[in-house]
């Protein structure tokens, strides 16, 4: 392995780690917009958020582009044992930024997932006050005082009351 290539590589593990440290950021920052009064302000995080997105996109395939080369799996048991057969000296320094990563990457998957059960959660309530309203502007069986349904009953008893 060429040392430019190590080299390359951990400025992309620091890099993939840093954007994941943001996208981690953005994502607690969404679930406080989630769960506040205001939360169409979480619409404004989307165009950063799908930015970020893309940005671990491009370095995850450069991970992978590495990996591919190097003929290993994109594990840290693979990338330990490929830096230390080549006898790297940095080995140690390159598998803290892989398992850097990875717990960011952990985290931000249980901030993702919590986020979406609050969404989820939102939705639900959403289609419950929408069928409460939906349900106060049906036809109304309302009978006038000589027993006869009125002709309003189209309307619902809402707009009769």
């Amino acid at each position: 392995m060429a040392a430019r290539q190590l080299i390359q590589f951990q400025e992309t593990l620091s890099a993939t780690n840093a954007t994941a440290q943001e996208f981690g950021v953005l994502l607690m920052d969404e679930r406080k917009h989630l769960t506040s009064t205001l939360r169409e302000d979480v619409n404004l995080l989307l165009p950063q958020k799908e930015l970020l997105i893309k940005q671990l996109a491009g370095l995850q395939s450069s991970i992978l582009q590495f990996c591919t080369a190097s003929e290993i799996e994109p594990t840290y048991g693979a990338l330990r044992a490929y830096l230390y057969r080549l006898g790297i000296a940095e080995a140690e320094t390159v598998l803290d930024h892989w398992t850097a990563l990875k717990n960011t990457l952990i985290k931000n998957q249980a901030l993702n997932k919590t986020n979406e059960a609050i969404l989820k959660e939102l939705l639900r309530r959403n289609q419950i006050k929408q069928a409460m309203v939906s349900s106060l502007g049906r036809q109304s069986d309302t009978y006038a005082a000589p027993g006869k349904q009125t002709s309003r009953t189209m309307e619902g008893w809402v707009a009769q009351v």
